[in-house]
C-alpha cells in the first residue's frame, strides 16, 4: 500500500510540473497551428469573410514568382549568416575556456549582452552604428579620409548589415552552448593529448572539435531555423528595404497578412513554410548524423 501511495504522488507530482507547460504549449501554439492550417483553405480576411477555398491558395503561392523569389532570396541570406553564427561563438568559447587568453572576461560579457535586450533595440544599436550620415562606421570611414557608405542604399550591404546585426544578437547564446559543450569534455583527453605532445589547433580539431559534434548539430539547427524565421530584426533595420533586398519570407507572410488582409493566402504561406522548417531539419539531422560522436 505505501508503495502505492508512493507512486501515486511521484505520478501527481509529474504531472503537477508537466500540465502548465503542455497547457501553455497547447495554447500557443498547437492551437495557432491547427487554425492556420484551417485559415489556409479558406479566403479568410480577418474580419468578416471566410469561405472555404480548397487548394486555392496553395495553387496561387505554388505558381506564385514572388513567392520563390522571396524564398530564395531568404535561403541566400541563411547561407550567408549560417557559417558565422557557428564559427565566431565557437571561437569565443574556445578562447573563454583557455587559461592563456587575458581579458577574455570583457569579450565573453560583451559578446553575451545583445541576448539580454530585445531584437528591436539590437536593431536602434545597429541603426545607430551604420546610420547613413550620422553612423558611428561612416564617422570613422571619413575620419580615416574614405567615403561615407551607402548602407540603407545598397542592397548587398543592407543584407550584410542585417546578418551582422543577427549574428551579434545570437553570438552570446551560442557561446554559452559552446562553452558548456567544452567544459563537459573529460579533462583526461586533453592531458593525454598533452603528454603525446599535441600543439594546441591539432588537439582542437582532434578532440575539441569531434566532441562537440552534439553542440555543433543544435547550434546549426537553431542557427538555420532563426534565420529563415527572422523578422523583428529585419524590422528595426531595414523593414525589408531597399526596395525587396531584404524582404524575406516571413516578412512576405506578415505583409500578405497585415497589410494585404490575405490571412488565408498567408496561412497557406505559413503550413508550406513550416514544412520547408521540417525537411531542411531531416536533411541537417541526416548529414551530421544527429551530432552523434563517431
Amino acid at each position: 500500500m505505501g508503495k502505492r501511495k508512493q507512486a501515486f504522488c511521484h505520478t501527481r507530482a509529474f504531472w503537477m510540473f508537466v500540465l502548465p507547460a503542455l497547457l501553455l504549449f497547447s495554447v500557443f501554439f498547437i492551437l495557432p497551428l491547427i487554425l492556420s492550417i484551417g485559415f489556409s483553405f479558406t479566403d479568410y480576411d480577418g474580419w468578416k469573410t471566410m469561405n472555404f477555398t480548397g487548394l486555392q491558395n496553395y495553387t496561387k503561392l505554388l505558381s506564385s514568382g514572388e513567392f520563390y523569389k522571396t524564398l530564395g532570396r531568404t535561403f541566400g541570406y541563411a547561407l550567408f549568416s549560417l557559417p558565422f553564427k557557428v564559427i565566431v561563438p565557437l571561437l569565443i568559447a574556445v578562447l573563454a575556456t583557455t587559461k592563456y587568453c587575458k581579458g577574455i572576461t570583457v569579450v565573453r560579457t560583451i559578446s553575451y549582452l545583445p541576448v539580454l535586450i530585445s531584437a528591436l533595440v539590437v536593431g536602434i544599436t545597429i541603426n545607430w552604428m551604420f546610420g547613413q550620415e550620422y553612423g558611428l562606421i561612416n564617422f570613422i570611414i571619413q575620419s580615416l579620409g574614405g567615403e561615407p557608405l551607402q548602407w540603407a542604399l545598397n542592397p548587398m550591404l543592407a543584407t550584410f548589415v542585417v546578418s551582422f546585426a543577427s549574428n551579434w544578437a545570437s553570438t552570446g547564446f551560442y557561446m554559452i552552448m559552446f562553452i558548456g559543450g567544452i567544459n563537459n569534455i573529460s579533462k583526461e583527453l586533453y592531458e593525454a593529448s598533452s603528454v603525446d605532445g599535441a600543439k594546441g589547433y591539432q588537439t582542437f580539431f582532434k578532440i575539441t572539435l569531434p566532441m562537440l559534434s552534439p553542440t555543433i548539430f543544435i547550434v546549426l539547427l537553431l542557427s538555420t531555423v532563426n534565420l529563415l524565421k527572422e523578422y523583428a530584426l529585419v524590422q528595426g533595420i531595414t523593414s525589408g528595404g531597399p526596395g525587396t533586398s531584404t524582404t524575406y519570407i516571413v516578412q512576405y507572410m506578415f505583409n500578405q497578412g497585415f497589410t494585404q488582409y490575405r490571412y488565408g493566402y498567408a496561412s497557406a504561406i505559413g503550413v508550406v513554410v513550416s514544412i520547408v522548417f521540417i525537411i531542411i531539419a531531416a536533411i541537417q539531422f541526416k548529414a551530421t548524423k544527429g551530432g552523434e560522436i563517431e
